[in-house]
């Protein structure tokens, strides 16, 4: 009675060995780098200061700024993913907030608005 060879040796995927020249996979997964959640909510809270309720009091703008200063320092080292958006969150909510104090202050400052009773009536 004969025994049977031995199987070969398992080098590559399916049992195969790579061709000359090329290093077998490893089959270990890269580390995933994520976004900062900072910088994503700063830019999702400038856009949402972009809808017209919100002209006036300029709140998403003023809290994307803050989350963008965040998000920045979150992104410095590379760790995360998402610098751009936290860059476009800042600069979108810094201009929404110059834009909403200029406009209180025409309001305040205007002989073209009066108030009447709860709301104001620019001509």
């Amino acid at each position: 009675m004969s025994t049977p060879p031995p199987p070969p040796p398992h080098n590559g995927p399916g049992g195969f060995q790579p061709p000359p020249g090329y290093q077998p996979y490893s089959g270990q997964p890269t580390a995933a780098t994520t976004n900062s959640g900072m910088a994503v909510a700063s830019l999702v809270l400038s856009l949402v200061g972009l809808v017209p309720c919100f002209w006036g009091l300029q709140i998403p703008g003023l809290l994307g700024i803050i989350f963008g200063f965040i998000g920045l320092k979150q992104t410095k080292d590379n760790a995360r993913r998402g610098r751009g958006m936290a860059i476009a969150g800042l600069v979108i909510g810094i201009i929404l907030v110059l834009i909403a104090v200029a406009v209180i202050i025409y309001v305040l400052t205007s002989d073209n608005c009066v108030r009447d009773g709860s709301s104001i009536v620019c001509t």
